[in-house]
């Protein structure tokens, strides 16, 4: 497959899981007590389509080049912005009280901790492959 076939592939595949994603939030908004399932799917189509959408485009087939790190980073951050747009710009219920600051507050700490540890395990990524300078 061409490098340009794999582009439009992935673009495809890329406006496919931000659909699907898009459709099981106004879907779960319908109800109020399908909120939490539609915060949850949106988090495994993203998962599930980042995973496929990188190994697409990566040149080895096995799943050894961070594509379960990126895929989980990327899948915190659309539910995390899924559940903030929720929580702050509808009126579900939750968002007023005590709960949905907490809610908001934790989720915050814990995306911030993901994106942290995604960046620093780049990081030693990039360390341990550089090549040893002897006599250090």
């Amino acid at each position: 497959m061409s490098e340009e076939n794999k582009r439009k592939t992935a673009f495809i595949m890329a406006i496919i899981v931000g659909f699907l994603d898009i459709l099981v939030l106004y879907l779960g908004t319908i109800r109020p007590t399908h909120i939490g399932w539609a915060v949850a799917s949106t988090g495994i189509i993203t998962f599930l389509g980042t995973l496929m959408l990188i190994n697409h485009l990566s040149k080895s087939t096995d799943f050894d080049k961070g594509e379960v790190r990126k895929a989980m980073t990327g899948s915190f951050i659309v539910v995390y912005f899924s559940l903030v747009c929720l929580l702050t710009l509808t009126d579900i219920g939750v968002s007023d009280t005590d709960l949905g600051k907490t809610i908001i507050s934790h989720f915050t700490y814990l995306v911030g901790i993901v994106v942290v540890f995604y960046f620093g395990s780049r990081a030693v990524e990039n360390y341990l492959k550089a090549p040893q300078k002897p006599g250090k």
